[in-house]
């Protein structure tokens, strides 16, 4: 079903040329971005204290007229003197409506009743030495709300016209190929913030957010370690749904007539490699239940880690959890960062 990253005579020299190709043929999928250049801007807009740790909401410029917007927390001791080792989280998509605040809470309950409590990886990775960096997805959150209090119902007409809006406006680009420059122009930031350390950065997310993770860690190798959590739904078993999806369009099929797709996630693995990539999944996930063709690529792409010499880099920890993070699993993915980001 999915096709080798590795073939049986493919030599650790060969690898650069085969990564080369790889990754072309997945930001053909990603589509075709503006060419326009961007110099990285940011403004503090607040500052404010939550579970004993700094916070400090920022600006950031993406597009000559569109920004982001995202919320760092700073652990403990933290100066421009002692900077700190620095992971972003992207919020799933529990969070269309409410984007970043997601990952930025420990409570389950929050204004009037949502948020899950096993998502609050920006916390409780603060409170381990990490600065972490949490933007709003493309038109997620306030940057779809402007910071009101909307209905589901205003919520899910303003998504639609969103959508359709973006393909007018850029028929030759993707959602995907959207919200990885979105994430990309944070990371050009990150590299002028004085309380963080430049380079070799962290990323993890959830749901909408491991997709967005292992998105950006394959396509932006400033990522140096990364922990996608139910984002990976290989893209051959769900061809149905997501031609269906209309956040999806363009259909990432480079030919539509040969009915064939640039790349899959063994691919994904593979551009990752030999960076550190922990990948969490579950078995019994009813929004991911391909999980067949989900350790296929797993094998396949891991191949890439052996090849390289590099096969402790690469990890999966698979869960009956369901759709969700239990404390064990986080315990484990914040192992994970402190194994590879933390200086011994």
């Amino acid at each position: 079903m999915f096709h080798d990253v590795v073939l049986r005579d493919t030599r650790p020299e060969d690898w650069p040329e085969q990564r080369a190709r790889i990754r072309e043929r997945v930001m053909l999928s990603m589509g075709k971005a503006p060419d326009v250049r961007v110099e990285p801007r940011f403004e503090i807009l607040s500052e404010y204290e939550a579970y004993g740790l700094r916070h400090q909401k920022i600006r950031f410029s993406v597009l000559p007229d569109e920004y982001g917007l995202a919320v760092l927390v700073l652990p403990k001791g933290t100066s421009p003197a002692n900077p700190a080792p620095a992971v972003v989280v992207c919020h799933g998509t529990y969070g269309w409506k409410h984007g970043k605040w997601g990952p930025l809470c420990l409570e389950r309950l929050i204004d009037g009743g949502w948020g899950p409590a096993d998502c609050g990886y920006s916390i409780e990775l603060a409170q381990r030495g990490f600065a972490t960096v949490t933007p709003d997805n493309y038109k997620c959150g306030e940057l779809l709300t402007g910071g009101e209090k909307i209905s589901e119902e205003e919520f899910r007409t303003r998504r639609k016209q969103v959508v359709e809006q973006f393909h007018k406006d850029y028929p030759e680009w993707s959602f995907d190929g959207r919200r990885l420059l979105h994430h990309q122009r944070l990371l050009d930031v990150m590299d002028r913030i004085e309380t963080i350390q430049h380079g070799n950065y962290g990323v993890m997310g959830h749901s909408l957010g491991g997709r967005t993770a292992i998105n950006l860690s394959a396509l932006d190798e400033r990522i140096a370690v990364s922990v996608p959590s139910a984002g990976i739904s290989p893209i051959f078993p769900n061809v149905p749904s997501a031609l269906r999806n209309p956040s999806k369009k363009p259909p990432f099929t480079a030919n539509e007539t040969a009915s064939w797709f640039p790349y899959d996630y063994q691919d994904m693995f593979a551009l990752n490699a030999p960076r550190p990539l922990l990948l969490l999944e579950a078995f019994n996930d009813g929004l991911s239940p391909n999980i067949e063709s989900g350790f296929q690529c797993f094998l396949k792409g891991q191949r890439a880690y052996a090849l390289l010499g590099k096969p402790e880099c690469f990890c999966s920890l698979t869960h009956g959890d369901g759709h969700a993070t239990e404390g064990y699993v986080r315990q484990f993915a914040y192992s994970w960062f402190e194994r590879w980001m933390l200086k011994r």
